[in-house]
């Protein structure tokens, strides 16, 4: 299994498990990985692994960037939807960034760069399993991953015609700066981005990268309503 002579864009390239991607891509040979953050100097040790990494400034909230990048290639083989935050606020607070980035963001990337992938080609979305159920203590990250699930469904039946694969990734929390300070078990960057190729490389559209994931997927087919129950204790105080 390989990438050779494909070209990547991967979104969050300067964060946790963006970087591990990045690396991950480079062992398997691909041709062009276009690595792309809101602030491009952190990318500087990213762009010192290989010479095939492209670094770009990319806001994923201005689509004056993403038409910008679109306008400097030709093509694209596979898209990495990894940019995203977690404000860790509840429904009622006033806050609008996991929408922005979270959701528009994402659909920004794949509305202005669609007729950039090739056939065959594939959209990679990382959501995360509590898009299938909300916790609220983090409620409207939930929610924003929750209908990032759903347009990614819609975007899988959209692309199909055009022979363009859409996987959506589901993890449970990873040890990265975003989960910094919260105790809880957590996997490993490298691990989820191992099991991201693997899902790929499989056709595995819909990939549950982890135990927590693999748990909470399990806890949902078998007794939704006793998981959700158990989520909304997180502001039962």
């Amino acid at each position: 299994m390989n990438l050779k002579n494909k070209s990547i864009l991967i979104t969050g390239a300067n964060g946790g498990l963006g970087s591990m991607l990045v690396k991950k891509a480079i062992s398997f040979e691909a041709k062009t990985i276009y690595c792309a953050a809101r602030d491009i100097k952190t990318l500087e040790k990213i762009e010192k692994l290989s010479s095939n990494i492209k670094t770009i400034k990319l806001d994923i909230t201005n689509k004056e960037d993403i038409i910008s990048f679109a306008n400097s290639i030709d093509s694209l083989d596979i898209i990495i939807n990894n940019a995203g935050v977690n404000s860790a606020k509840r429904v009622f607070d006033e806050d609008t960034s996991d929408f922005d980035v979270n959701l528009h963001g994402t659909l920004n990337v794949c509305k202005i760069l669609r007729n950039k992938l090739n056939k065959q080609g594939a959209i990679i979305n990382i959501t995360s399993v509590l898009a299938l159920a909300n916790l609220p203590i983090m409620g409207l990250y939930c929610s924003s991953k929750a209908a990032l699930h759903s347009v990614t469904q819609a975007l899988r039946a959209e692309l199909a015609k055009d022979e363009i694969d859409v996987y959506e990734v589901l993890p449970g929390p990873i040890d990265t700066n975003m989960t910094k300070g919260q105790d809880m078990p957590k996997a490993t960057p490298e691990s989820i981005a191992s099991n991201i190729f693997d899902g790929y490389f499989n056709k595995e559209f819909e990939i549950f990268p982890d135990d927590f994931s693999k748990g909470i997927k399990q806890g949902l087919d078998a007794d939704s309503k006793q998981v959700l129950k158990e989520f909304a204790m997180s502001v039962a105080n």
